[in-house]
């Protein structure tokens, strides 16, 4: 088989990095050295800052109890 296209290699480790993130708030040694094998230091530190912002933009809007869209899709309805 095929080794995955280097897009799909670089796909999976902003999810590894982004599930790091989410479950201890922070990246492993050993996956970093593979982020940082792959993205520029301005890249990994605006994926830190993304995933930082997404967190700090949906605990406003979720204790704030602000509406969801109309017709806008739900995570679980893509997933």
């Amino acid at each position: 088989m095929a080794p995955p296209p280097p897009e799909a290699r670089r796909d999976r480790l902003i999810i590894e990095a982004v599930d790091a993130l989410h479950g201890g708030a922070d990246i492993p040694d050993r996956l970093w050295h593979r982020l940082a094998a792959e993205f520029s230091q301005a890249q990994l530190l605006d994926l830190l800052m993304l995933c930082g912002w997404y967190h700090a933009v949906s605990f406003a809007a979720n204790g704030a109890r602000v509406p969801l869209e109309d017709g806008a899709p739900r995570f679980q309805d893509v997933a």
